[in-house]
């Protein structure tokens, strides 16, 4: 097993993250967000987060609020949604099996999303690489990256890290 005394997560920065899936190095003061959202459509950065369009026929849409403020960015692939509010740009999780509230603030960004998306994926090849992750101290470590990116996503992250 390998020491995990220190820290073996990083957070990567945004053009390090988009390097596999991008034909060519742009600059991040000239990416677009739309650009990038093409640029991933389909693909899966960690488990439970999945790229894709919005179609506008997703299970968020069938709340009226949540159709007008806000559009999916990604997907988990059983009916829940990372979405994206339309006026502040800051991240929610949907989870269509809640009735109130139905989306979770993130209180990041969508750049910071990458950075969780990344950080998830990390944490994924760790945890398939440790025979005792009980007894690691692998999500705390991972924690003390989300808090990075902001104090409380740690709490509100929608899934437990095990």
């Amino acid at each position: 097993m390998k020491d995990t005394n220190k820290s073996v997560f990083q957070i990567r920065s945004i053009q390090e993250i988009l390097e596999p899936f991008a034909n060519v190095h742009v600059p991040l003061d000239i990416i677009r967000l739309v650009d990038v959202l093409q640029m991933l459509a389909g693909q899966e950065i960690a488990a439970e987060m999945v790229f894709e369009d919005d179609k506008g026929d997703n299970l968020y849409c069938e709340d009226e609020h949540l159709k007008n403020n806000y559009v999916q960015i990604a997907a988990n692939g059983q009916g829940d949604a990372w979405l994206m509010n339309r006026m502040d740009g800051n991240l929610s999780f949907f989870d269509h099996n809640l009735t109130q509230p139905k989306v979770t603030a993130l209180f990041i960004d969508f750049w910071q999303f990458l950075q969780l998306a990344d950080l998830i994926h990390q944490y994924e090849e760790w945890i398939d690489q440790i025979k005792d992750f009980e007894e690691s101290d692998l999500s705390e470590q991972l924690r003390s990256c989300l808090r990075m990116l902001h104090p409380d996503l740690p709490e509100n992250y929608p899934f437990a890290f095990v």
